[in-house]
């Protein structure tokens, strides 16, 4: 599988206060591109607005899904430029993004290139939960090297309700190799605790990002 055209985005930037990440089920491939040109066209033109760092929009490999990963300074500053730029005003129903801070991460594959972002999602009750499950993921089953595995960034949902993981891998078949190990079963016995619940996560490719 080829390498994206640009690389992924440092998620352990020390000038990211927080990210925002926009899950949308849209259909079909050629809404995928449509959607990708959509995010990032008006920042294709010019500087990045004040306080924006990235914004990389990933596809979901079944066709169905975009994924957009926007690092900013602040909330503050992302909701400064909602405001002035009218954003939610013209269209009520756009999706909100989900707001997340990095928590912690690993790399495992120092100097591998990622082409693959498998992003689970873990829904949980409160900021213990949070860290826990995360803690028990990196200190555990995530926290040991798997070929293909560059590395596992553990962000947390400010509102205390979510778990982001953000793994990184070389490519497709090293993820399938994953999963065909004893790897998942290891990691759903790490999460088995109240107040923790799965969601699951797709495979996502780059399909094309800005950054300042």
């Amino acid at each position: 599988m080829a390498h994206p055209k640009v690389p992924f985005p440092d998620v352990s930037r020390p000038d990211a206060g927080i990210v925002l990440v926009t899950p949308l089920y849209v259909g079909s491939a050629e809404a995928q591109r449509a959607e990708t040109e959509r995010v990032l066209a008006p920042y294709r033109r010019g500087a990045l607005p004040e306080g924006m760092l990235s914004v990389n929009v990933f596809t979901c490999t079944e066709a169905e899904n975009v994924l957009t990963y926007a690092q900013w300074t602040s909330d503050a500053a992302y909701r400064t430029f909602a405001h002035d730029a009218g954003r939610g005003a013209e269209d009520p129903d756009a999706t909100e993004p989900v707001r997340y801070t990095l928590y912690r991460g690993r790399v495992l594959e120092p100097g591998s290139t990622p082409g693959l972002l498998v992003p689970p999602v873990f829904d949980v009750d409160g900021r213990d939960r949070q860290r826990r499950s995360a803690d028990n993921l990196l200190d555990g089953p995530l926290g040991t090297p798997f070929p293909g595995l560059v590395g596992s960034h553990f962000h947390l949902s400010q509102d205390g309700t979510r778990v982001l993981n953000w793994a990184e891998w070389v490519d497709e078949e090293a993820h399938e190799r994953f999963m065909q190990s004893e790897r998942p079963k290891e990691c759903f016995e790490a999460l088995s605790m109240p107040g923790v619940r799965g969601i699951g996560g797709k495979r996502y490719l780059l399909a094309d990002a800005v950054s300042r």
